[in-house]
This record gives C-alpha cells, sequence and structure tokens, in this order.
C-alpha cells in the first residue's frame, strides 16, 4: 500500500510539473523559452547534484530521494523538448503565436497530423511574408501586390465591423495565398463545401485563400473573400473576448454578417434575384450549411444570409446584432424574436416581401415587363 501511494504521489507531481512547464512555454516566444530552458535545466542539474552530495541531510526518505530524482528528470527532458518544439514553431512561422495556436499545432503533431504539420510548416518556409498590427500574410512572390491590398483591406473591415456590431480589436490573423488548387484543399482541414475558395479556421486563427486569374483581374473579389473569412475571425475574437463562443448562433447568421461585411467592404450591393427561400431554421449547423451549398442545390443561403443581415440594418435593428452574438443564455430563435419583434419566420415573410417589391419596382423602371403581383 506503502508502494502504491509513493507511485501515486509522483506521477501527481510529475503531470502537474508537466503541465505547468507546458503552460509556460504556450505563453512565451521561441527565444524566451530556450532562455527559460537553460535556467530550468541549470536547476535540476544543480538540485540533483546537491541531492547527491549531501543526500541524507538534503532528504532522509529514500521514497524522497527517488521521487526528487523522477521529478528531476521529467523537468529537465520536458523543458528541452517544448523549448526546442516552441523555438521551431516560432522561427518556422510567424513570431507572434497565440497559446491556443501554439496548442492546436502540438496536438495536430502528437495525436494524428504529425506529417501533414511538417508538410505545412515547410511549404510556409517556401512562401515570402508580409505582416502589419492586423495580419500576417504569406504568399507567393507574384502576389507581393495582393498581400499588401489584404493588410490594408482588413484595417478597413475592422472599421467597419465595429461600427456594424461593436469595438473590438481581434489578435492577429494569418493569411495564406494559394495559388495550386491541389495545395489548398491539402491544407484545409476536412470539409464538405464543393468549389470552397476561402476559409478560416478558428482554432489555428488562420485564413486559407486561393486565389484564381478572376482575381487577378478583379480585386475586388479577392477582398470580398478576404472580408468575408476575415468578419469570421473577427466575431470568434469578438466573442472569447466576452468569454463566449460562437456555437450558440446558427450558421445563416454568422455567415449573414461575413457575407454583408464583406460585400459592404467593397461598396457592392448584390442586385436581388428571387430567391428559392429554405427557413433559416434549415440552416443552423455546419452540416446543415454545407448540404444547402452543394453544387447542385437550388438554395442560395449565401445570399439569402446576407439579405437577411441587410434587412435588420435597413429596419435600425443593428444594435441588435451584438445583443444576437453576445446573448448564449437563451435559444437563439427566442432572443431573435425578443430582440427583433417577430418570430424568424415572420421576418423570413417580411425580407422577402420587401425585396420582391423591389425586384419588381426596379424591373418597371427599367423597362422590362410589368411582373405579375
Amino acid at each position: 500500500m506503502k508502494n502504491l501511494l509513493f507511485i501515486m504521489k509522483t506521477l501527481c507531481y510529475s503531470i502537474f510539473w508537466l503541465f505547468l512547464i507546458y503552460g509556460l512555454f504556450l505563453l512565451i516566444d521561441g527565444t524566451s523559452g530556450l532562455i527559460v530552458a537553460v535556467i530550468l535545466l541549470v536547476a535540476c542539474y544543480l538540485l540533483f547534484s546537491i541531492s547527491l552530495i549531501n543526500e541524507k541531510r538534503f532528504i532522509s526518505s529514500k521514497y524522497d530521494r527517488i521521487s526528487l530524482l523522477f521529478l528531476i528528470i521529467v523537468v529537465g527532458l520536458s523543458s528541452a523538448l517544448f523549448s526546442i518544439s516552441n523555438y521551431f514553431l516560432h522561427t518556422s512561422l510567424t513570431h507572434e503565436l497565440p497559446a491556443r495556436v501554439k496548442n492546436q499545432y502540438y496536438a495536430e503533431a502528437l495525436l494524428f497530423e504529425k506529417e501533414f504539420l511538417f508538410q505545412r510548416i515547410s511549404f510556409l518556409k517556401t512562401l515570402k511574408t508580409k505582416s502589419s498590427e492586423r495580419a500576417v500574410v504569406f504568399h507567393e512572390p507574384q502576389d507581393t501586390e495582393l498581400a499588401s491590398l489584404a493588410l490594408n483591406h482588413i484595417r478597413k473591415v475592422q472599421l467597419l465591423n465595429e461600427k456594424m456590431i461593436d469595438v473590438h480589436k481581434p489578435v492577429p490573423v494569418t493569411i495564406i495565398l494559394y495559388r495550386n488548387p491541389f495545395i489548398f484543399q491539402k491544407h484545409l482541414p476536412d470539409h464538405s463545401y464543393e468549389n470552397l475558395h476561402a476559409l478560416y479556421v478558428p482554432s489555428e486563427e488562420t485564413i486559407h485563400l486561393l486565389v484564381t486569374t478572376e482575381m487577378d483581374e478583379y480585386h475586388k473579389r479577392f477582398l470580398e473573400l478576404a472580408a468575408h473569412e476575415y468578419t469570421h475571425h473577427w466575431i470568434v475574437s469578438y466573442l472569447a473576448k466576452n468569454g463566449k463562443d460562437n456555437r450558440h448562433l446558427p450558421r445563416w447568421f454568422e455567415e449573414g454578417i461575413a457575407e454583408y461585411a464583406g460585400m459592404n467592404s467593397i461598396r457592392k450591393i448584390p442586385r436581388f434575384v428571387p430567391l428559392n427561400l429554405i427557413p433559416f431554421t434549415r440552416l443552423d449547423t455546419v452540416d446543415d450549411w454545407a448540404y444547402e451549398n452543394r453544387r447542385n442545390s437550388s438554395h442560395l443561403p449565401y445570399r439569402q444570409s446576407y439579405y437577411a443581415i441587410d434587412q435588420l440594418i435597413r429596419d435600425g435593428k443593428q444594435h441588435k446584432i451584438k445583443n444576437l452574438l453576445l446573448n448564449d443564455e437563451q435559444n437563439f430563435y427566442r432572443s431573435f424574436e425578443y430582440e427583433i419583434g417577430k418570430s424568424v419566420l415572420e421576418f423570413e415573410v417580411r425580407f422577402l416581401r420587401d425585396e420582391m417589391r423591389e425586384f419588381r419596382e426596379k424591373r418597371d423602371s427599367d423597362g422590362l415587363p410589368k411582373s405579375k403581383p
């Protein structure tokens, strides 16, 4: 029984120190990590030497000496391992890696995607970088202009989101620009979207964006996508700042905000087209969203969600968007009815009716055949 208690006590202390050191290296950069590792290793060496020279004075119990030796080994090895990994990440990727992002990289490397992680880092090393206080852009040499445009545009998007929702300065985001569709798809997590050109990965705080020939000729399409994905980053960061996440938000609401921000950032007002409307309650989850965005779908969830946010703003309900983002204490649709004054179903009918009226009026003013009521 005494031996069992000794083993359990030693394991608990070891696990505690292991996680403590791991958390420490998540919070410091590569160079600081090496300095801390050297200090810890020297401390371990001195402690070990003292325990050997004065083993009876220092620690009288044999069990305690064994426990101390085991703890010294754990602290020394973990310090060396974490410092090397930390330095490798900081020198291979950006110089500002948040703790959450580093934790994600370590989890991928240790659990299931070690080879993928090293492939990603090797790929990023072949790219050039441009950075600002809001973002770091990895890009191929021919995309230097696009990288500069993205950095400038992100500042504009941040101001627009602050005007639409609330003042907030998100943590810097990483943007990776791809030219090769195969490499682009290879670096994305599993997803169900077809013809995807951009994706924000919250766990990495990274925007993956495929640059097409259309974007070379028409920069606004590139900026619209960058603004859309950056708004996802802005929302996730804003919610985290308020101690929340986006799990309580239906997909259509968050995508609608991102789509509105993307189009508003390039001053684009899409012409309304009659929609094959799908109830918003069927666009709640990521899987629902992916299913309705499949290539042969007759629905246009992105456009429909854009019109919904546009209607809220035109109705003077812009300040309600913040309340809906932050209220996770009750079901979103109950919050929506309380904040907006009508159910989501009533709202759907309302915005579709108003948009259809404007669509008909526009057709009439253009001299086209008058639509039937």
